[in-house]
């Protein structure tokens, strides 16, 4: 376990996949272990195998709230968003929970994306009274404001979800797209060129130099 903690925190990604695959042979109960084989399945797009860890985790400790949180992150990854919320909210039962911020916040991402922009709202409010400075929920509560048609409120959360992270693609990408609604050329094109030079999607990337050229 520790040495594939090392490795892990390295980037050493494959060595501490081999290291907690040890560790479980080793003792098939180690949930730490499970739940990290299955962070790791998720990050090479292996789904099935990080929803195998993560409920073996899960089987040996009914409330291990991380691993449930993380198996919720996985059904958000490929689109199975009841099944998403239903872990996160298995997840926030466990009150030594430390992060319940994350899950709450996923919640409201899982219900935006079923048009549920109401409790959306308010799950991602939950995660920001937990942790005012978590990126992601502004983030998402910006994408609600836009559906709600508030762009100035939009902009405020997708502003300060930058302000916590300057690199954060999505919320420069989304925070164009606004100022370009209500017609603030120039705040537009300032994000759009961040994204055409730092975003790592590269179709996104191209996006945003047609924009720039239209704007000039």
């Amino acid at each position: 376990m520790k040495l594939g903690s090392f490795y892990f925190s390295n980037g050493q990604i494959n060595e501490a996949y081999a290291e907690f695959q040890k560790a479980v042979m080793l003792n098939p109960n180690n949930k730490q272990a499970l739940n990290q084989l299955g962070y790791i399945s998720a990050l090479f797009q292996k789904y099935d195998d990080a929803i195998m860890y993560y409920k073996r985790a899960i089987s040996v400790d009914p409330d291990y709230a991380e691993a449930m949180n993380n198996l919720g992150v996985v059904y958000i990854e490929i689109k199975n968003w009841d099944e998403a919320i239903a872990y996160f909210k298995n997840a926030l039962k466990n009150p030594l929970y430390r992060s319940p911020e994350k899950a709450y916040s996923s919640m409201g991402y899982a219900y935006y994306q079923k048009g549920e922009y109401t409790l959306a709202e308010k799950y991602v409010k939950d995660a920001l009274i937990r942790n005012p400075s978590y990126p992601i929920a502004n983030y998402t509560l910006g994408l609600v404001y836009v559906k709600h048609g508030n762009d100035d409120a939009a902009i405020a959360e997708f502003e300060k979800a930058i302000g916590i992270m300057q690199g954060y693609m999505d919320a420069h990408w989304e925070l164009a797209q606004a100022y370009l609604r209500t017609g603030e050329k120039n705040k537009a094109l300032r994000h759009f060129r961040i994204v055409a030079d730092k975003d790592s999607v590269i179709a996104r990337s191209r996006e945003a130099l047609e924009y720039i050229e239209l704007l000039k």
